[in-house]
């Protein structure tokens, strides 16, 4: 398996832009593990996060494609070891009395936020790298499990001066 690559790219925040993005991406069948994205602290900007399961020589000639996508502000590349990622997850699990203090050590052990509490479920928020909310997944799979909702990876390169930086500023795009 190829390393995974992440591709960073600002874009301005109309719906065209993100329908060209995939399209695009779609017609090349990349092997897309994650695809996120979310408002930047730049007015009418958003920031597209995308993990590939590719070596850097083709992370790099699709971050160039999509720079050269109308909308795209600026598009870079960089290996995911060279960034910190992580992932939110939203996990749904019955919480009967009988198994209630074992699901709390779980969530202890994981550093859980119950952000919900009903009757009968217990809604847990994690986040952290894709491979410690795949393990607290697997921690609650002797829990009744009713319902999980990730995020998808974001990623920031570790670098501020790195080849993949973007600038995020009022000054970029238009």
């Amino acid at each position: 398996m190829s390393p995974a690559q992440t591709i960073a790219v600002l874009l301005d925040e109309e719906l065209t832009t993100l329908t060209r993005i995939s399209g695009m991406l779609r017609r090349r069948h990349l092997p897309i593990s994650s695809f996120a994205v979310g408002p930047t602290g730049t007015p009418g900007c958003s920031r597209l996060t995308i993990m590939l399961q590719t070596d850097s020589e083709a992370a790099e000639r699709v971050a160039q494609q999509l720079a050269n996508v109308i909308g795209v502000r600026e598009a870079a590349a960089f290996p995911a070891k060279d960034g910190v990622s992580r992932e939110l997850v939203l996990v749904k699990v019955h919480a009967g009395q009988d198994r209630y203090g074992e699901l709390l050590d779980v969530a202890l052990l994981y550093k859980a936020t119950i952000v919900d509490e009903s009757s009968d479920a217990v809604i847990l928020e994690v986040s952290g790298s894709e491979a410690f909310v795949l393990s607290f997944l697997r921690a609650l799979e002797r829990f009744d499990v009713l319902d999980i909702a990730r995020s998808g990876t974001i990623a920031l390169e570790r670098t501020a001066m790195g080849p993949a930086a973007l600038t995020l500023s009022s000054e970029t795009g238009s």
